[in-house]
C-alpha cells in the first residue's frame, strides 16, 4: 500500500546527548569536515549541520567514488566550490589522504592561526569537527587521517557513540561524532536516495515504493544498465512513468523465471532482486541525484502521496 504511513524504531537512546554535545563545542570548532558520499551528495548532507554549523568553513569529502558516475561527480565537485565550500575527492579508496587533508586543513584555517599567533600562541590550536550521517565512509577516514590509531569500522550504522576526541597532529584535533540522520525527512526523494546508499535501514521505505522511485530515476538516466544488467529490451520511451516500472519489473520476473500462481510474473521477486542489487552495487557506476536536480530534491513540501518520515524526536537521529 503506497500511501500507507510509514511508523519504525530509530532508536534515538543516545541522540540527544550527541547534539547537545555538538551545540557545546561550536564556540571552539575551527573547521567541519563532512563526508557524504559521492552517489548521493546532497541527500546524505545532514540538514541540521547545514544550519547548525553553517559559520565555519566547511571540508566536503564525497567517498565511495567508485560507486559514482564519474561525470556527475565532477559536476558535484564544482557544486560545491561555486556554493563555498571545498570539496576533496577520495578517488582510490586505497589511498592516503592524510598529506592532502592535513595541507588544506592549514589552508583553511590560515586566518584563524595567524589570530592565535597575534595574541601571542606560537602553536596554535584547532579543533576539527567530523561530522557524517550512518555508513558514508567516515570512520574509515577518521582511521586514515588518524594514522591507524583504533577507530572501529563497519558497514553498519552504530558503530561510533558519542563524541571522541582524537589526535591527527599535535596541533589538530579531531572531534568525531556519531553517524547522525535528521529526524524528519524533507521528502521522500532524500529518504529513497538514503536507502540506496545503506544509510538508512531499507524497512524505512516500503520496498515497493523504493523500487519504483529508484528504477523510475535509474532508467531515465541510466537505461543501457538497465537492459544489459536484466537482458531486457521493452523500447519504453523515456522519461517512464509509474507504471512503466512495474512494465519493466514484470519482464525481470519473466526473464528469470519468477513466476507464483497460473504462471504469473513473480513482480515482488523481481523488485526484491533489484533492491538487492542496488544496495549491493551490482548495477555499475550510478549517481541518484545531480545537481541540476536540487531544487526538486530540496523541496520542503511532501505531497499526498509520499510517505511520513517523522519520527518521535524532534532533534535527530542516531544509528
Amino acid at each position: 500500500m503506497f500511501n500507507e504511513k510509514s511508523s519504525f524504531n530509530w532508536f534515538p537512546g543516545h541522540m540527544n546527548k550527541s547534539i547537545k554535545e555538538i551545540e557545546s563545542k561550536i564556540s571552539i570548532v575551527d573547521l567541519v569536515i563532512e563526508i557524504v558520499d559521492a552517489r548521493s551528495p546532497f541527500s546524505t548532507q545532514n540538514s541540521l549541520f547545514r544550519k547548525l554549523l553553517n559559520k565555519r568553513p566547511r571540508l566536503i569529502i564525497m567517498s565511495k567514488f567508485d560507486l559514482a558516475d564519474v561525470e556527475v561527480t565532477n559536476q558535484w565537485f564544482n557544486y560545491f566550490l561555486s556554493s563555498g565550500n571545498k570539496p576533496y575527492l577520495i578517488k582510490d579508496k586505497q589511498a592516503d589522504i592524510y598529506n592532502d587533508i592535513l595541507k588544506l586543513i592549514n589552508e583553511m584555517t590560515k586566518e584563524n592561526q595567524n589570530k592565535q599567533i597575534k595574541r601571542g600562541i606560537e602553536k596554535p590550536q584547532l579543533n576539527v569537527l567530523v561530522v557524517g550521517i550512518p555508513n558514508v565512509g567516515k570512520s574509515t577516514v577518521i582511521s586514515k587521517l588518524s594514522k591507524g590509531k583504533t577507530v572501529k569500522i563497519g558497514n553498519k550504522p552504530g558503530v561510533t557513540r558519542g563524541l571522541q576526541r582524537i589526535v591527527m597532529t599535535p596541533n589538530i584535533t579531531l572531534i568525531d561524532t556519531p553517524g547522525i540522520l535528521p529526524s524528519k525527512f524533507e521528502n521522500e526523494t532524500i529518504a529513497c536516495n538514503c536507502a540506496a546508499t545503506n544509510s538508512i535501514k531499507l524497512e524505512v521505505v516500503p520496498k515497493e515504493r523504493l523500487a519504483t522511485k529508484l528504477m523510475r530515476y535509474i532508467y531515465n538516466s541510466y537505461p543501457d544498465l538497465i537492459e544489459n544488467t536484466y537482458k531486457i529490451n521493452k523500447n519504453i520511451l523515456r522519461p517512464i512513468n509509474y507504471d512503466d516500472t512495474f512494465i519493466i519489473f514484470e519482464e525481470i520476473a519473466k526473464r528469470n523465471k519468477f513466476t507464483i500462481f497460473d504462471n504469473m510474473a513473480d513482480v515482488e521477486r523481481a523488485i526484491e532482486l533489484f533492491v538487492h542489487d542496488i544496495i549491493n552495487n551490482n548495477l555499475g557506476r550510478i549517481s541518484f541525484e545531480k545537481p541540476i536536480e536540487i531544487s526538486e530534491i530540496n523541496k520542503k513540501t511532501i505531497d499526498e502521496t509520499d510517505l511520513d518520515f517523522t519520527v518521535e524526536s524532534d532533534l535527530t537521529v542516531e544509528w
